[in-house]
């Protein structure tokens, strides 16, 4: 896990530092059933835990359903966990139906990802990590339309189970989109020789 964290870490834009901002991470998949959103939480709570900083956990969906056009709007729609540091922006039924982006298009006249892209915004100035949680790129294009505006895009890959060529294609569809590649997390990896081996080579 910490190497993975270091994917994170390293790919932080220096100019997010200078100016205060928070890092935003999107985490995605080339394929369902991945295991992006147990990487997420997993990534989150080290980060929280190693860090000290305020971390946010980001289902993308989520994000576009709900108005956080002002810093004291955060704190109904993202709670604190019982992590020290780390909070969750909450799901689909704890959201009020007058947060719904129907309500919200009709009001605003805004597109879900427009909604989306502005609470990311918010989001940065009120914590020092978020970590969006986005579905696959085969069944969703999330991923792909958040990368050009966030600091990373990790892409989360099943040992054993994801082809290459599936891979090779979520990559080129992060990089056509403009977004910052910042690596693969390998999930699931069996591990042949004892890992107390591992850790001595």
């Amino acid at each position: 896990m910490n190497s993975y964290l270091q994917i994170i870490l390293n790919g932080i834009p220096s100019s997010n530092k200078a100016s205060g901002k928070g890092t935003v991470v999107a985490l995605t998949a080339a394929m369902p059933q991945e295991g992006v959103s147990y990487v997420t939480q997993s990534f989150a709570v080290e980060l929280a835990r190693r860090t000290g900083k305020r971390t946010l956990i980001a289902d993308a969906d989520n994000l576009q359903k709900v108005d956080m056009f002002h810093h004291n709007r955060v704190a109904k729609f993202c709670p604190p966990t019982d992590v020290p540091n780390l909070h969750v922006l909450s799901p689909d039924d704890e959201i009020e139906e007058a947060e719904s982006i129907q309500y919200l298009q009709i009001r605003n006249r805004k597109s879900e990802l427009e909604q989306g892209l502005e609470n990311l915004q918010t989001l940065r100035f009120v914590f020092d990590y978020v970590l969006l949680d986005c579905s696959d790129l085969k069944t969703s294009d999330a991923a792909a339309m958040f990368a050009p505006s966030v600091d990373g895009v990790v892409v989360v890959v099943e040992a054993e189970r994801t082809r290459k060529e599936q891979v090779r294609n979520a990559l080129n569809a992060i990089e056509t989109a403009n977004g910052n590649l910042l690596g693969c997390v390998l999930n699931k990896r069996r591990y042949s020789i004892p890992q107390w081996i591992y850790s001595r080579l």
